[in-house]
């Protein structure tokens, strides 16, 4: 493969010229833009799916990668101005507000016929309003990760496995006198995303398929004060719950060996393991309520409106979101969205840590598919996290949130 790398607007554009010698008389040349940790070098494994994909169909794919932090605002900017790809990979809440904004095709009638192969939580994620948008490249969700030495100081032989024993887990970790603790957790946006899984696992919900906010209910309310109390009344968080506002802060504590739980996702594991070699960890599902649950993460793939090659387009989409991306993903120890991926063979050709999360896959869900999403996360759901742990009443705040909601959902 010739790929030739060039600098343009701060993003890496790899455009693949693999000569194939004729293509059919319909190829159509695609450019797509990528979270750039999918093509970080030459040798990444996309490009060799690319080739298969260029080989299999005549298309050309023109890539684009580009910075995470960025490629929300760039889509933005160039979709609306009728540039940009003709596909793209997005972080599953920037969904809402492309499709909103009429920047993303509606895939619905070309994704219905393989809606099936996918797990639900993930595929979930690109409907907007009723319609699909995107269909998922890779999911990830929260799963417990537990510092086994400090579980069996404090006397305890299993992870816990409910709400009461994850509860009593943490309480026993905590050693006022050590300066250990049983679980560490984010502040502000960081703690808001760690708290929507026990929302759910408690019954209890966000905003429905409906558009309606279920935030002021009392099963929603009752998550978010039984994990506000770990810290305010049993003290069994450290002291940067308050302030930890990325995840290399919110995991410090577990990496220092002075928090004996965290819950985090897959993408911990390299960062942890790499931050102490030496550190005897384990990964297991969250901790279920009256019902199992976890919050899911990843990107989508999804389509430019008014591009000028739908159905190639679609073709590829169709591609990278099938039953490819379970060995695709695999080499970048990522999770595939298939329910194949999720079988026992499956789960078990994964990495040891890996699999905890493909087996609670089914009960991942998508934050809400809503357009005012981020703000509702960033302005409103991280200042409940905030005020809460600072101990404003869990009823008071939510009753607070579900307005400011409900005013949001209004605009």
């Amino acid at each position: 493969m010739n790929v030739r790398s060039i600098l343009k607007g701060g993003a890496a554009a790899a455009v693949l010229a693999l000569g194939l010698g004729s293509s059919p008389a319909f190829a159509d040349n695609i450019v797509m833009w990528v979270n750039a940790a999918l093509a970080n070098g030459p040798d990444a494994p996309l490009y060799e799916e690319l080739k298969a994909f260029q080989a299999a169909t005549g298309h050309t794919v023109e890539v684009q990668a580009v910075p995470p932090i960025e490629m929300e605002q760039k889509l933005f900017v160039a979709l609306s101005g009728g540039a940009g790809p003709d596909v793209m990979t997005l972080d599953i809440a920037w969904v809402a507000g492309l499709a909103d904004a009429g920047l993303l095709a509606d895939i619905t009638q070309k994704a219905g016929p393989i809606a099936s192969q996918y797990q639900p939580g993930p595929y979930s994620s690109g409907l907007f309003e009723q319609k699909q948008y995107a269909l998922p490249l890779y999911t990830n969700n929260v799963a417990l990760l537990v510092n086994d030495r400090m579980l069996a100081d404090a006397g305890i032989q299993k992870a816990p496995a409910t709400w009461q024993e994850f509860h009593d887990a943490a309480v026993a970790m905590t050693n006022k006198e050590k300066q250990t603790y049983g679980v560490s957790l984010g502040g502000n946006r960081m703690g808001a995303f760690q708290l929507y899984s026990f929302i759910w696992q408690n019954g209890g919900d966000i905003i429905d398929a409906e558009g309606k906010s279920h935030v002021a209910d009392p099963a929603s309310v009752e998550a978010v004060d039984f994990l506000a109390k770990l810290y305010t009344e049993s003290k069994a968080m450290p002291d940067s719950v308050l302030t930890a506002g990325n995840w290399d802060e919110v995991h410090a504590p577990f990496v220092q060996e002075r928090a004996g739980m965290v819950v985090t996702g897959d993408w911990a594991l390299a960062a942890v393991a790499k931050a102490n070699p030496d550190l005897k960890f384990s990964v297991h599902p969250l901790p279920a309520g009256k019902q199992a649950a976890t919050v899911i993460g990843g990107f989508d793939l999804a389509i430019k409106a008014n591009t000028s090659v739908p159905e190639a387009s679609f073709e590829l989409v169709k591609w990278l979101s099938g039953e490819r991306s379970i060995a695709l993903m695999r080499k970048y120890n990522r999770l595939s969205a298939l329910k194949k991926a999720a079988t026992p063979e499956a789960i078990a050709a994964l990495p040891p840590n890996m699999q905890p999360f493909m087996q609670q896959a089914a009960a991942g869900r998508a934050r809400p598919v809503v357009a005012a999403w981020t703000q509702m996360h960033t302005d409103v759901f991280a200042n409940v996290w905030d005020s809460v742990i600072r101990g404003k009443p869990a009823k008071e705040a939510m009753t607070e949130a579900d307005a400011a909601i409900k005013n949001l959902l209004e605009k």
